[in-house]
């Protein structure tokens, strides 16, 4: 079984680069394809393009942090909360993202959208809460988010005292 700092190690050390450029490429693709097929108007274009540069390259990293994750604990619950953790993340994204556009498109009045976005976040807060609690229970050595950010901080901080 890892140890809390080698899962935080893999987690860190994961890919950054290579999709991404593949990425942007269809998106600029779909987007210019889509607006010459539509001829859209202006902040259609914008919000597609915004939908598609942001939520398609996050949900590979989430994906890919999932599947990570995975490789730490064999134990069925611990694969079962994990899974649904990244499922979860996904559909938020896809969700807040949606709302956006669907306020930009008219379809939503601001406070709609914003009571809306807020039962959203909130209701996502205490999911992956409940979520971390869950899988810390099953296995000691899970890395919450929150400690992954904090280990990002503290190795930034690190790097910049000793330039």
């Amino acid at each position: 079984m890892m140890t809390r700092e080698e899962r935080v190690e893999q987690l860190q050390k994961r890919p950054k680069k290579g999709v991404f450029n593949l990425l942007w490429a269809t998106t600029a693709g779909l987007g210019l394809g889509w607006w010459i097929y539509t001829n859209a108007s202006l902040p259609m274009l914008a919000a597609f393009s915004f939908l598609m540069m942001t939520a398609v390259p996050l949900s590979f990293v989430t994906w890919q942090k999932t599947r990570t994750l995975l490789t730490f604990n064999e134990h069925r619950s611990y694969q079962r909360l994990i899974r649904a953790k990244g499922v979860i993340a996904i559909a938020m994204l896809w969700g807040m993202l949606g709302l956006m556009f669907g306020y930009v498109s008219g379809y939503f009045a601001l406070p709609v959208f914003s009571g809306l976005s807020a039962m959203l976040i909130a209701g996502m807060l205490v999911v992956e809460t409940w979520l971390d609690t869950r899988l810390l229970r099953i296995d000691h050595e899970h890395v919450a988010d929150s400690l992954l950010g904090f280990t990002k901080r503290e190795r930034l901080k690190q790097k910049w005292e000793n330039e």
